[in-house]
């Protein structure tokens, strides 16, 4: 991976986000596999005549039934992933599909980092930093909250 070269780091910065990562990525299945349910959502959805109100649903009635089935095992920490916080995420249309990076920007914010910036260049020929760079005031401060710099105080 070319951590400096996606998303404009430093030398020290890129060591420090290899040092934790593998860690990190094997802390954080759950919340993966989660995103990934959500990514599904919008796949099933997009070719449909209505997606956004069928995928928005989708999305908002697996945060409920994945927070209720954990609560129900009595595994707290799992529940504890489908906060009121992804709720509201993943209520929002289009928004709502990255509703796990809530989550995960809370406990792993070095990986959380570098999948938007690795997923922004896939998608777009530009990392998520040049996303950010780029945009108005408003924008960027929404983007930084979603995506925060992992050497940065953790947003409130």
């Amino acid at each position: 991976m070319h951590l400096q070269a996606e998303a404009g780091l430093s030398e020290a910065q890129a060591t420090q986000l290899r040092a934790c990562l593998a860690q990190q990525l094997a802390d954080s299945g759950y919340i993966m596999k989660n995103f990934g349910v959500h990514l599904a959502i919008g796949a099933v959805f997009a070719f449909d005549a209505i997606p956004l109100p069928l995928g928005t649903l989708g999305r908002v009635g697996w945060v409920i039934f994945a927070r209720v089935t954990e609560t129900l095992r009595g595994n707290l920490e799992r529940a504890r992933v489908h906060s009121l916080r992804v709720l509201l995420v993943a209520a929002i249309p289009l928004l709502g599909y990255v509703a796990y990076l809530v989550p995960l920007r809370r406990d792993h914010r070095e990986l959380a980092f570098l999948l938007a910036n690795h997923s922004w260049l896939s998608l777009t020929g530009a990392s998520y930093e040049q996303f950010v760079a780029t945009r108005s005031g408003f924008v960027a401060r929404i983007a930084r909250r979603l995506v925060p710099l992992p050497w940065q105080a953790p947003p409130h």
